[in-house]
C-alpha cells in the first residue's frame, strides 16, 4: 500500500489538516502518516516523530513546517526515495532576503539529478487521478472525476478553484498541481509531466510569469504538445502594471511584453484565456477537435429567430467566424424549409419539411464542406425523459448521431442557466464527443479564440528614455544605411541657410527640429504642408521658438531637418525588443491613424515565410513589391545587421505609393547602458 508523510502536522496546522482531509477522502485506502514529536495521534491517525522514523519510503509528502527545518526534511525524504515533495512552506526567494535565496539554492542542490519531484516550495500540492493520491493542503473539490484533462498552477490559491471549475464544466482531470515557486520543478517541467501523460490531451495553465531562463523550458513543452496532438491553454495574469506588481510580489519571476508574449503562445498553437470559465470552455471545444486543419468557422443551428438574433450579436462581438454555406447546402435548404424561414447562418427555419436522416436540414448543415464545428443554442429547458419532451430528445439523440457520423464537433448551450436533467447527464456519458453546456456567451468568447473572423490585437511602441533617443536625422541616416529608402530630404545645422540647403528639394515641405526628442509633433517641433521655399526660413524660426517654450533646452537643438511631403498609404513599422522573449516587429496603420485606430498586428522574429505579407495584408498592402522588400530587409537588418546593435526601431510613417515607398519618419533607439 502506497503512504504519504505529512511533516508537521497538527490539530493548529489548517495546511496539514487540509492535506489529511483530502488523502484520507480522495483514497480511503492510501496510508496516509502525520509526521509530528508533538503528538500522538492526529485524525485518528497514529503519528511519528520524525522523518526518519517512517518505517517505509513514502511515495509521497506534503511539508509544512519552518523553513529552515522544510529543508533537511526535503533532504532526509530525496534519500528514502520518495517520488513527489509538496513544500507548502514559504520564506524562500519570494521573501527578498538573502536566506531565502541561499535555503532555496539548497533545495535545488539536494533534488537535482535524483528522481525525486520537488513542488514549491511555497505551493498547496498536487492530486494524481490516476493514483487516487490528492496531497493537496488547501479545500479541495473531490467529487472531480479522470478524464483527460491536466492543470497546472503557478498559484496555489488559485488550484482548488481550477479544479471546481473543471468539475463544473463537467469535465474529468488526470493531474493537477500547483507549482509555487517552482524551485526545481517550474510550470515548464510540470507543463512538460502532464502532456507525457497517456491520458492527457489538454492542459489548462494559470500563468504568471515567463522568466528569461524558463523560456527554452516552455518552448520545449510547447513543441512537444504540437507535435503531439495536445492542447494547451493558458491563462496569464500580470497584464497590467498593477497586475505585474502582485505578481512580482508573489513569484519573484516576471514575464515579457504582453503582445509578444501572445505571438509566442500564437507561433506554438498555444490557445489563450481571459478568464477560469474561458479557461474551461476552451478545454472542453479543445477535446471536442475544434482546431486547426478543419474549415476554420461555425455553422448555428438558431432554432428560433431570437436565439439566431443573439448568436448573430455574440459572434460580431466576439469576432468568431461563421460559416457561409456552400451553394448545393443551401439549395438543398431551400426545397426544405418552410416559407419565411431565414435561410443563412445562423439558421431560422420554420416549417421544416424532413427532420430525419443525412438529408435533413441538419444533416446538411453537418455535411456541409465549410463547417467546422456546429453550434445548437437551447432557449429551454434542458430535455428530461417525459414523455411531452420526446421530440427534443430524438431532436438531440440524432443530433449526436450527425455529429458521430461525421466526425463534426457539435456543441450544445443554454441560452440560460437551467437545470441539468438526470437524461442530460445520462446523453453526457452516452455522448461524450458532444458538449452541453451553460453561457451562450462564455461559448462564443472562447470561439473566437479557436474561429477568429478578424484577430485583433491591441499593441504599443514602448517610449524610451529620452536620452537614448538619436535625432530623426540621425536615425533617418541609420535606416537608409540599412537599405531603407527615405523620402528626399536635407539636414540643416542650426544657423545655416535652409532656403539654399533645400535648393534642390520639391515642395511642399515638411520641417522637423533635429534634437534628441522621440515626440517632436507634441512640443511644436513639426510643420507640414510648406509650400513656398521662401517660408522656410520663418518656420525654422517657429519652430525653434515652439520647442524651447516647450522646456527643450536651447543646447540641444542641432538644426532642422527638410523633407518633401509625399502621399500615399501610411503604415506603422515598429522594430522592439522585449528583454526575456527577444525581437519582435509591430505593423499597423501609421501617421495620425496610428492612436485613433489603435490596429497592429506583432510578430516575433526572425519572420517565417509568408508572415511578411500576412503583415502587410493587415493593415491592406498586398501584391507591392517594394513594401515587402522593405518590411523584410528591415527585419533582417534589426536581426543581423545594421540596426542590430539597437532596442527599438520606429518607421512612422512609411508611406507606401503604388509603385514604391519610403521613410517619412524614423526614430531610433539606444539600448541603456548596462
Amino acid at each position: 500500500m502506497s503512504a504519504v508523510a505529512v511533516v508537521g502536522a497538527s490539530p493548529r496546522n489548517f495546511w496539514t489538516n487540509c492535506a489529511i482531509h483530502n488523502l484520507r477522502s480522495f483514497n480511503p485506502d492510501l496510508g496516509v502518516v502525520p509526521v509530528t514529536p508533538n503528538h500522538e495521534t492526529i485524525a485518528g491517525l497514529g503519528t511519528v516523530a520524525s522523518v526518519a522514523d517512517l518505517t517505509v519510503a513514502p511515495r509521497a509528502a506534503v511539508i509544512a513546517i519552518r523553513r529552515e527545518a522544510s529543508v533537511e526534511a526535503v533532504r532526509e525524504l530525496t534519500a528514502a526515495g520518495t517520488r513527489d515533495i509538496v513544500l507548502v512552506t514559504d520564506g524562500f526567494v519570494e521573501r527578498g532576503d538573502e536566506l531565502g535565496r541561499e535555503l532555496q539554492a539548497e533545495l535545488v542542490k539536494i533534488v537535482s539529478g535524483t528522481g525525486t519531484r520537488l513542488w514549491g516550495p511555497n505551493c498547496v500540492g498536487f492530486a494524481d487521478f490516476e493514483e487516487r493520491i490528492c496531497a493537496v493542503a488547501e479545500p479541495m473539490w473531490l467529487e472531480a472525476r479522470p478524464g483527460p484533462v491536466s492543470i497546472v498552477s503557478q498559484s496555489g490559491a488559485l488550484l482548488s478553484a481550477l479544479v471546481a471549475a473543471a468539475h463544473e464544466e463537467n469535465l474529468g482531470l488526470d493531474f493537477t498541481v500547483s507549482t509555487g515557486n517552482g524551485a526545481v520543478t517550474g510550470v515548464p517541467e510540470a507543463l512538460l509531466i502532464a502532456l507525457e501523460r497517456p491520458a492527457t490531451k489538454v492542459v489548462c495553465v494559470y500563468l504568471e510569469g515567463i522568466s528569461r531562463e524558463k523560456l527554452p523550458a516552455f518552448e520545449r513543452a510547447f513543441t512537444y504538445a504540437r507535435e503531439s496532438g495536445k492542447q494547451i491553454v493558458v491563462l496569464k495574469s500580470g497584464v497590467s502594471e498593477r497586475g505585474q506588481r502582485a505578481v512580482l510580489s508573489h513569484t519573484a519571476s516576471i514575464s515579457g511584453t504582453d503582445s509578444v508574449l501572445s505571438e509566442l503562445l500564437r507561433q506554438h498553437g498555444v490557445l489563450r484565456a481571459d478568464g477560469i470559465d474561458e479557461l474551461m470552455r476552451l478545454a472542453t471545444l479543445s477535446l471536442l477537435g475544434a482546431k486547426a486543419g478543419r474549415a476554420r468557422s461555425v455553422s448555428i443551428l438558431g432554432g428560433s429567430g431570437g436565439a439566431a438574433a443573439l448568436c448573430s450579436d455574440l459572434a460580431d462581438r466576439y469576432g468568431v467566424e461563421l460559416s457561409v454555406f456552400a451553394d448545393k447546402t443551401v439549395s438543398r435548404i431551400r426545397e426544405l424549409a418552410g416559407p419565411g424561414s431565414f435561410i443563412d447562418n445562423p439558421l431560422d427555419v420554420i416549417g421544416v419539411k424532413k427532420r430525419e436522416g443525412d438529408e435533413s436540414i441538419n444533416g446538411l448543415v453537418f455535411a456541409d464542406p465549410n463547417t467546422g464545428l456546429v453550434l445548437m443554442p437551447w432557449s429551454v429547458q434542458f430535455p428530461s425523459d417525459s414523455p411531452e419532451q420526446a421530440v427534443h430528445t430524438w431532436n438531440w439523440n440524432d443530433l449526436a448521431r450527425l455529429s458521430s457520423v461525421h466526425g463534426m464537433p457539435l456543441v450544445i448551450t443554454s441560452m440560460a442557466p437551467v437545470p441539468v436533467t438526470d437524461w442530460v447527464r445520462d446523453y453526457r456519458e452516452r455522448h461524450p464527443h458532444v458538449a452541453v453546456v451553460h453561457n451562450l456567451r462564455l461559448t462564443f468568447s472562447a470561439l473566437s479564440k479557436l474561429f477568429p473572423a478578424l484577430p485583433k490585437e491591441k499593441h504599443a511602441v514602448p517610449s524610451a528614455a529620452e536620452e537614448r533617443v538619436l535625432s530623426e536625422a540621425d536615425s533617418r541616416e541609420l535606416v537608409a544605411a540599412a537599405g531603407l529608402p527615405v523620402v528626399g530630404g536635407v539636414r540643416v545645422p542650426r544657423g545655416e541657410d535652409v532656403v539654399a540647403a533645400a535648393e534642390n528639394l520639391r515642395a511642399p515641405f515638411a520641417v522637423k527640429v533635429v534634437a534628441p526628442v522621440s515626440h517632436k509633433s507634441r512640443i511644436g517641433g513639426v510643420l507640414l504642408g510648406i509650400g513656398d521655399r521662401a517660408d522656410l526660413a520663418a518656420a525654422v524660426k517657429q519652430i525653434e521658438a515652439n520647442v524651447v517654450a516647450s522646456g527643450l533646452p536651447t543646447d540641444t537643438i542641432e538644426g532642422c531637418l527638410v523633407e518633401e511631403m509625399v502621399f500615399g498609404r501610411e503604415i506603422l513599422v515598429g522594430l522592439n525588443t522585449d528583454p526575456v522573449l527577444g525581437r519582435y516587429v509591430v505593423v499597423g496603420l501609421g501617421g495620425t491613424a496610428t492612436e485613433l485606430a489603435n490596429r497592429s498586428t506583432t510578430r516575433r522574429l526572425p519572420l517565417a515565410p509568408g508572415e511578411a505579407e500576412e503583415l502587410l495584408a493587415a493593415v491592406g498592402v498586398t501584391d507591392h513589391e517594394a513594401a515587402l522588400g522593405a518590411l523584410t530587409g528591415l527585419c533582417a537588418s534589426f536581426a543581423d545587421g545594421v540596426l542590430s546593435g539597437y532596442e527599438t526601431v520606429e518607421i512612422n510613417p512609411l508611406v507606401v505609393t503604388p509603385a514604391e515607398c519610403a521613410a517619412a519618419d524614423a526614430v531610433v533607439t539606444r539600448f541603456e547602458e548596462a
